[in-house]
């Protein structure tokens, strides 16, 4: 059996997402829907106070990031994490007024939106008779990497479900743009290296802790990270190479631009902790490149080698 789609999020509006008890919602994507007709640099300008707002009122998340860029960057002073942990939610902001862009703008909107670069890599590894894999850096803008990527190629990538069902319709159809795929998490490893190798690529976002039954430790800037190994099981599995993948918004060309790097050299090693190792430095490599853009409000240390929790989490 082949992985197989979300079967919960049909293409069309389900007629039971506009009983009156999802009206609330709707209310909310109506605002997302004019603010999406807003011109990109009104949207942008709100970010700023918006962002300022979330980092003053919102305590819990304020926390959270600062306590990871504490703990992946010892050797920066206090006033430096603050910049980018104060810089990281204007980002967090702007990507919230812009995503519906991917909701609701046409595709020749979005297409002047996004940038892709570094699709040679891509071609080449497809001459060497590899698959794909794209090892997807967390970053605010992923949503918008998935659609530039989508214009070449459409590919898969797992879902999560969403609590709330009309966001969960709307969030899984935006991502099935430009014939990209969302597929169940629980299908499991084999059921995706079964698509991979009949030729479509993989979205992976390696860097959430998933626990420590599924995962392996290996270091993470300055700390060691419960990191999932099956990135490096499935490449050895169907022949793939594993391209490291980021988006950023670029302020000069007023896009968000994807850049596919080259392969994770010397990737899978079959060493668990190797691979995990190396699909690591890979992610590093790329916040260093811009790393208020990455979204440190995730917990990526719940899980610690001793057992223990990390304060402010």
């Amino acid at each position: 059996m082949s992985a197989r789609e979300k079967a919960t999020i049909p293409a069309r509006l389900p007629r039971e997402l506009l009983h009156p008890r999802h009206w609330g919602t709707w209310a909310g994507v109506g605002i997302f829907w004019l603010v999406s007709r807003l011109p990109l640099r009104w949207r942008h300008r709100a970010a700023a106070p918006l962002g300022g707002l979330a980092w003053k009122y919102n305590a819990k998340r304020r926390g959270i990031v600062l306590t990871n860029l504490q703990l992946c960057f010892p050797a920066w002073s206090q006033q430096r994490r603050e910049e980018v942990a104060r810089r990281h939610f204007t980002v967090m902001a702007r990507s919230l007024l812009d995503i519906g862009q991917v909701w609701f703008a046409s595709d020749r909107k979005i297409r002047r939106l996004t940038e892709l670069r570094g699709w040679e890599h891509v071609e080449q590894a497809r001459a060497e008779g590899k698959n794909i894999i794209y090892n997807v850096a967390h970053f605010a803008a992923l949503d918008f990497g998935a659609m530039a990527i989508g214009q070449q190629e459409p590919a898969m990538g797992p879902y999560n479900a969403a609590k709330n069902p009309v966001a969960d319709w709307l969030i899984a159809r935006g991502r099935r743009r430009f014939g990209n795929r969302v597929f169940e998490r629980s299908d499991g490893m084999m059921a995706y290296a079964r698509e991979l190798k009949r030729g479509r690529a993989l979205y992976t976002l390696s860097d959430e802790d998933h626990g420590p039954d599924v995962s392996v430790f290996a270091p993470f800037f300055a700390e060691p990270k419960a990191t999932l190994p099956m990135v490096g099981r499935l490449a050895r599995l169907t022949n793939a190479a594993v391209l490291p993948l980021m988006t950023v918004f670029d302020e000069k060309a007023g896009k968000y631009q994807t850049t596919i790097l080259p392969p994770i050299p010397g990737y899978p090693t079959g060493d668990t902790v190797a691979d995990a190792t190396k699909m690591n430095r890979s992610l590093e490599q790329m916040i260093e490149q811009a790393p208020e853009e990455y979204m440190w409000t995730l917990r990526l240390f719940k899980t610690r080698p001793d057992g223990g929790r990390v304060y402010n989490y």
